[in-house]
């Protein structure tokens, strides 16, 4: 038993190491692809303003991702 205590506290650690960092970047790639979009969406289209390109592409990269 005291020969895996060692890999038992590493494989926690592990755990949570991992755990935090899901919660950190859970939505990390999700903002940058509406950054681009948008960014896209605005030299496309002279005439229209961030937030209007930003409420199009939340709109439709969550239609795109459900």
């Amino acid at each position: 038993m005291r020969k895996n205590l060692g890999i038992y506290a590493f494989l926690i650690l592990a755990f949570i190491a991992l755990f935090i960092s899901r919660q950190s970047y859970k939505n990390f790639s999700l903002e940058k692809s509406i950054n681009s979009c948008v960014i896209s969406q605005m030299k496309k289209s002279q005439n229209m303003t961030s937030l209007e390109a930003r409420s199009y592409c939340e709109s439709e990269i969550k239609v795109k991702k459900n």
